[in-house]
This record gives structure tokens, sequence and C-alpha cells, in this order.
């Protein structure tokens, strides 16, 4: 039964990826989205590529932090194979949720207990979105000039609601509230223990939220070379004040591996700063594609190659230690 419903789950995300590409499909020109996948330029990619390593570096450095907070549990390298074998799984198993099974079931595997797997997991994908929301909130006087009005409601709700569970957490910092909410439960104890030791540590929290900027600001460069090197001309500072919302949008569990919802977050988005639909659609199916083959250049070697053959600590990375 569980397996005929994950087969029913996989065929209706394949089914929401296809009608969304069609219904873009039937608003642009064919011929001119033909020219721009066409017109794949090898340097564009290359550059592309490298912000894409940078940002898999810097994500991997992250989940280094939060599994050793404290604690020295696991090495880089294997926060790498753990990262990219979590991207990996992204593409293979369809969506975000295999690839948090894949990432837990490698930190258990390698000494790491369930709850603090768990909380890890929960931890880095939150850290996505805070560094997505301070990019939001960063350009928001700008993303209000351009974007309409109910995106800029949407955007302001959701910087809102997160700043109501950052509150909620901080009330937890509290003994009262602690012995109330958290205390009565083991597994939540240990949770919750776990969480305020990564999250009241300035120097942890700091590097996190850093490598976590600096993962989504190279994706960012990869999508500006990608859309600037079609030839039209666009705002850079408009460009980059709506890719935070897209990205968000993008990264919603629907459809197959994402695709789909992406293109839609594009052609949406970049529309907003009259980028052409068929631009934005040739910039997301080729970012998609980058993406998901550097992670398998990269990851396959990870995963087969022993731990002292590849992707040691960087010196930068030693040094801060």
């Amino acid at each position: 039964m569980k397996h005929l419903l994950s087969q029913h789950k996989l065929l209706i995300k394949i089914v929401i990826s296809l009608a969304i590409m069609a219904l873009l499909a039937m608003r642009m020109d064919l011929g001119a989205l033909g020219e721009h996948i066409g017109d794949i330029q090898g340097p564009v990619w290359l550059v592309a590529a490298l912000m894409i390593f940078v940002q898999i570096i810097a994500l991997a450095y992250r989940w280094f932090l939060l599994i050793n907070a404290h604690e020295h549990r696991i090495t880089y390298h294997n926060a790498m194979r753990v990262t990219l074998a979590s991207m990996i799984a992204n593409y293979l198993f369809i969506t975000s949720i295999g690839g948090i099974i894949v990432r837990v079931a490698m930190s258990v595997q390698s000494g790491i207990s369930l709850v603090r797997s768990i909380a890890a997991t929960a931890l880095d994908r939150v850290m996505t979105l805070l560094a997505l929301l301070i990019l939001t909130a960063l350009f928001l006087p700008v993303l209000s000039a351009i974007a309409s009005h109910d995106m800029f409601s949407h955007a302001i709700f959701i910087l809102g609601l997160f700043s109501c569970g950052a509150f909620l957490f901080a009330l937890l910092m509290f003994e009262t509230f602690r012995r109330k909410i958290i205390f009565s439960h083991r597994k939540v104890t240990m949770c919750f223990k776990y969480l305020r030791t990564v999250m009241t540590d300035h120097n942890i929290m700091g590097k996190i939220v850093i490598s976590s900027l600096i993962g989504q600001v190279a994706y960012f460069a990869a999508v500006y070379a990608v859309t600037a090197s079609m030839g039209i001309e666009f705002s850079w500072l408009h460009f980059i004040s709506i890719l935070p919302l897209i990205t968000i949008i993008a990264s919603l569990p629907v459809g197959y591996g994402g695709w789909g919802i992406r293109e839609g977050a594009f052609v949406y988005g970049l529309g907003l700063i009259d980028i052409p639909i068929e631009v934005a659609f040739a910039a997301s199916v080729q970012i998609g594609l980058i993406s998901m083959i550097c992670a398998f250049i990269v990851g396959i070697p990870a995963l087969v190659l022993r731990r002292n053959s590849a992707f040691k600590l960087p010196g930068f990375i030693r040094q801060n230690r």
C-alpha cells in the first residue's frame, strides 16, 4: 500500500510539472525560446558552475558547523558527502523530503543521534530561509517599487511571520517557559538543548548565517550570469531584489524535482522587471540543469571515494575552527 501510494505521489508530481510547463509553453514564442536555449555559451555555464560549487562548499560548511556544535563529531569531508547526497536525493527522489531523509539517515550512520540529526536538518532548512528573508529585507525598498501590491504584501507577511516565530523561540530561552513547555518530554528536551546550544553561541551562529548568505549569493550570481548572457538589458539591482522571493517560491516541494514550479516562479518574478517570458524560462531551465550537473559531478566522487581522498577542510575554514 505504501509503495502504491508512493507511485501515485510520483505520478501526481510529474503531472503537476508537465501541466505547469505546458501552461507556460502556451504563453511563449517557441521559436524565440528555441533560440535562447540553443544559444548556450560554454564560458557562461562554466562561471555559473563555479558559483554553484561555491554554494555547495558554503552549505557543506554550514552542515559541518551545525553537527559539530561544541563537539567534533564529523569531518568536513563527511559534511560534504551528506550535503551532496541530500542534493542528489532531491533530484532522484523528486522533492526536498528525499533530501531530508537521506541527510538524517547518513548522519545517524555516522554516529549522530537521531534527535540531533533531525534538529540539525530542521535548523539547516531554517537557515536557508533566514538567508533568503535577510536578503529580501535588505532589498525591500527596491522591491516595493517594482513588485505588485499583493506580492509586496506577501513579502511583508512572510517576514512578519518569521519574526514572530523567532520571538516565540526567544521566549523559550527563559527558564520558566522551558520548564512548562519543553522539559515535559525527554526527546523534545534533547532537541531544544541542542538548538539552544547552537543559537546562543554567537560565534557559531555568525558563521552559520554568513555561510548561508554566501551560498545564496553564489546561487544568485549563477542565475545572473546565465540570464545576462542572453543579450537583454535589465537592472541588476531590480534583478537581485526579486531573486530571494523567486527562490522561496521555487523551493516549494511541488512538482518533479522542482521542475515546473521553478520555471513558473522565474517567469512571474522576472516578468515584473520586464524580462521576456522566453528568457526567464530558458534561464530557469539552464540553472536547473547546471545545479543538477554540478551536484552529480562533485557528488558521485565524494560518495564513492574514501574519506581521506577528497574534500579536505579548506585552509580558510581550518583557521576559523
